[in-house]
């Protein structure tokens, strides 16, 4: 299966993202699978690992950054995310974003630079990998 979604995959079809997806849990990333979208306007509700905030981390058209989501006035104290340079992606992210490359989705491949890199909280100013903290909030229930 994993062989034909990914043949499908370099054709550049008009569902990309969906058998993008469906490669990803082919390949037990479930976590992914179920999390990645089209980042058009992709919101992440992350804890901090340090003060325990909600930062909400959005990655799309409207910009990538960390922020303390109010009702509202909107996202407070929007900080910048520090996307990770391509060529130090290791595993999984490293997997995407030379998949999407090879595929043409330079909207995937720049995303995931973000997503793969780190953020800073508004509250404690700590700053913390993205797609790590994704992964520990999304772990399966012991």
């Amino acid at each position: 299966m994993r062989v034909l979604l990914d043949r499908y995959l370099r054709s550049r079809p008009d569902d990309y993202l969906a058998a993008f997806l469906d490669l990803l849990a082919a390949r037990e990333h479930y976590h992914w699978s179920a999390g990645l979208d089209d980042f058009t306007d992709d919101f992440y509700h992350l804890p901090c690992p340090h003060c325990g905030a909600e930062v909400t981390i959005a990655i799309g058209d409207y910009g990538c950054y960390s922020a303390i989501r109010d009702w509202n006035p909107g996202d407070v104290d929007r900080r910048s995310l520090r996307p990770v340079p391509p060529e130090e992606l290791s595993g999984i992210g490293r997997w995407i974003h030379e998949t999407a490359v090879r595929d043409g989705q330079e909207t995937l491949a720049g995303a995931i630079t973000h997503l793969f890199g780190d953020a800073g909280c508004p509250r404690c100013a700590s700053v913390f990998n993205v797609a790590d903290e994704y992964t520990f909030a999304n772990r399966p229930g012991l």
